[in-house]
């Protein structure tokens, strides 16, 4: 059998401790660019790159919310991410993989 980078791509990208971060960060509630990026504990550079992919994945998504009269940008989980479950899935995948890695 072929391996099959494509359907691994999304895998390998939830795996990603910058991708793990964003996704613990996002599971309380929608996050601006300043706040993700102090939780997750990143570069802008980095963020912007992990935030791409995960918005391309149909992960995150961007909203615009009302704050003191103002529009301001965050950053959600989609509620189909929400509803896969998509955080807890990554967590428990890599806690299993931590685990395989120690023996």
């Amino acid at each position: 059998m072929r391996y099959a980078p494509k359907q691994w791509r999304a895998v390998a990208i939830l795996m990603r401790d910058s991708s793990y971060a964003i996704l613990e960060a996002l599971t309380e509630t929608p996050k601006t660019w300043t706040e993700l990026k102090l939780s997750a504990k990143l570069t802008d550079g980095g963020l912007q790159k992990v935030l791409r992919e995960l918005i391309k994945m149909n992960i995150v998504e961007e909203t615009l919310v009302d704050s003191e009269g103002f529009k301001k940008k965050k950053y959600a989980l989609k509620r189909t991410a929400r509803k896969e479950k998509i955080y807890e899935k990554a967590k428990d995948l890599k806690a299993s993989l931590e685990k395989l890695a120690l023996t």
